[in-house]
This record gives structure tokens, sequence and C-alpha cells, in this order.
């Protein structure tokens, strides 16, 4: 594919230029605010089936938030399949949360046991030893405060399951008969739920098989926090390997908001055409900073390290060899996302969305913004 465009680098305007991808990011950083979670993020379930329904996906979602009381559920519908993503459930998630603290409680009280314990044999040999007496005291108190926060938090547990799990009961006369009352209780209304959800969706959707996912809010949160500190580690190390490359800070700068940029932007995106951000969607946003900064860090390259012709002309034919690179990749995840929505697969929709979107954003970002920062840092150190 062969450009013939004039050279905008020998323009007066460079500023303007770069002004481009700035008000990009701000429109990115406004749309990302209503970006959509999947359920791997944001907990919840999500069923796929295998269905023959003609029924649309407006028309599903309306009738499963009428059937299961819950506020607009997300189905996508295609290539036989139909996918549903239901909020996390309230009471299992409030449960999930007692649960956590009954297992918390639990080792408090397993250690004030052992500590107890440990201080009496030592009293045995040294009867007149008050210190282990204050210690066998607040080890106690410990056992005891544990095994009432145990008991308390079960109740809590038990309540919030209770549209669940009506009319069980369990045995808690000890802390192993808490704690199994707890898992016990959590595993029978997760059933239950499981068991209305597919009542309901197999009255609204006929299906032949299913796939059926739990994500609790304490694995999403898990999940969302690594792979948020996956990208904020893989941007530090980025700009320490591009400042050394450089050893400038406008150059490396313009590297870095670059990638940045085009993160932004295809956050934007995700949030105008409702792709969900979830664990495939992060796999392209790492996939599409990869390819940032390996445009940015050759078009910086090319014009401040090279020497033949003018900076104009090196980051014009800078330009015209990283258009034909990002045309062709453009085109390849075009074609891609075009079949994951007619074949409907999700991962492939969600990866080749970003990725898609984001190097769209990148033509902007890289032959707007990062060239014509460098060229006027350049201009400005009088190597032009």
């Amino acid at each position: 594919m062969k450009f013939n465009i004039p050279n905008i680098y020998t323009s007066k305007n460079l500023k303007f230029f770069a002004a481009i991808p700035i008000i990009m990011m701000l429109v990115g950083l406004y749309l990302s605010q209503y970006i959509v979670l999947d359920s791997s993020l944001s907990g919840g379930v999500s069923i796929i089936l295998q269905s023959t329904s003609n029924l649309s996906a407006e028309q599903i979602a309306s009738s499963l938030g009428t059937a299961l009381h819950v506020p607009n559920p997300t189905v996508q519908v295609g290539g036989g399949q139909v996918q549903v993503t239901i909020a996390a459930n309230k009471s299992l998630s409030d449960a999930e949360n007692y649960l956590i603290g009954i297992y918390q409680y639990n080792g408090n009280y397993s250690t004030a046991q052992v500590n107890y314990t440990n201080y009496n044999i030592a009293l045995q040999s040294d009867p007149s030893n008050q210190t282990l007496r204050s210690l066998m005291t607040a080890a106690a108190a410990q056992e005891n405060g544990s095994y009432a926060g145990m008991q308390k938090y079960l109740s809590l547990e038990l309540s919030a399951l209770s549209p669940l799990n009506a009319g069980q009961t369990y045995n808690a006369t000890s802390a192993s008969a808490i704690v199994s009352a707890a898992q016990s209780a959590y595993s029978n209304a997760s059933n239950t739920y499981k068991a209305q959800v597919m009542g309901a969706v197999g009255k609204v959707v006929p299906y032949t098989s299913y796939s059926y996912e739990q994500i609790t809010v304490q694995q999403s949160s898990f999940f969302l926090q690594q792979l948020q500190n996956i990208i904020i580690w893989a941007f530090i190390l980025i700009s320490i390997v591009v400042f050394f490359i450089f050893r400038t800070a406008v150059p490396s700068f313009a590297v870095v908001f670059g990638a940045a940029n085009d993160i932004i932007v295809a956050l934007g995106a995700m949030a105008l055409f409702r792709i969900p951000l979830g664990i495939a969607s992060i796999g392209g946003l790492l996939m599409l900073l990869g390819y940032s900064i390996d445009t940015d860090v050759l078009t910086a390259i090319r014009i401040i390290k090279r020497h033949e012709g003018t900076l104009e002309e090196r980051a014009y034919s800078s330009m015209k060899t990283g258009l034909t690179m990002t045309s062709t990749a453009i085109v390849s995840f075009a074609v891609l996302f075009a079949v994951s929505i007619i074949a409907y697969v999700p991962t492939y929709y969600e990866i080749s969305g970003v990725v898609l979107f984001g190097l769209i954003g990148d033509l902007f970002t890289t032959w707007l913004g990062n060239a014509s920062m460098i060229l006027l840092y350049m201009k400005h150190k009088g190597k032009g």
C-alpha cells in the first residue's frame, strides 16, 4: 500500500497537530468512566448457551431481567450461541464477605488456642511467672473474642443468604462447626441460585447445552488489582527502557505519552461501543501497548539519531513506512473483528476490538502527536 500525501511536517502548525491527540486523550478519559467490566472483573455469572433461539438480545435481556429481578443483564447473540452475563447476586456477595471474616476469625482463634496451650505448659514449669499468666489471660480473651466474632459473622451470613437458604439450619457448636456451617450455607445458596438462574434462562431461551461460570466479587477484585499492577509495571519498565535509549526527557515523554494515549483512546472506544473490559481485552491492551511503543520508538530513533535529509524529511519517511505497517494491521484486526461478530467469538471480539480502535488512535497519536513533539524539540535544540 503506497501513500502519496504531502509532507505535513513542513507546516508551521506542528503545535496544533500535537494538540489533536491531547484532545483525543481527554475524550477517551471522559468516555472511559462508562466502561463495562465483564464478569471476570466485576463478579457475577456468565452463561454461554448453545441455542437456535430467534429472540433478539434485547428481548432476552428484558425477559431475564424481569424473571430474575436483576438490572440490565448483558446478552449477546450470534453463531448459534447466546451469552448472558448477570451482575453478582447481592446475597451471595454479602455472604462471601462474612465467610471471609469467619476464616479470619478462625485463624485468630486457632493462633490463640496454640498460644494458650504453650503458655499453660510453660506455666507448669514456672508457676510464679506472672508474665506467663498475663499472656494466658490475653490469649484466652483473644480466643473468646474470635469465637464470638465467628458466631456473629455466621449469623450475618445466614441472614444474608436467607432468601436462598430459607428454612435451612446448621450446627454451630464449635469453631470447626461454625466454619463447616458457613461453607455449607454458602455452597447450598450458590447451588440454589444457579438452579434459579438456569430455570429462568430455560424458560426464555431453549438450549441444548450450556456452560455456567460464577466469579465472586473477591475473585474479580483480585483479578482487577493484579491486571492493574501489570499495566502499571509495564509502563514503569517501558519508561526506564525508553529513557535509557534517548537519555533526554522530551523524546522519552513523547514515546510514553504515545503509548498511554493509545491505551486511553482504546478504553474510550470500548466504552462507546460497549466492548467489555475483561481478561481478554486486557490482553489486547497489552498487545496494543507493545505495538505503540514499537512505532513510537522507531519513529523517534529515525528522527533523532539518523542524519540523512532534513528533520522534516526523516519524519515524513517514517510516517509513510508507519502508515503502511499500521494500515495493514488495522485491516487484519478489522477482518478479525468482523468475523468475531458474525461467528460470535467473545474472546476474539474483545481482543480485536481493543487493538483495532487503539491502532486507529495510534495513527493520530504517533504521526500528529509523537512526531510533532519530537520535531519541535529538535528545532528548539537548534538541530533542525
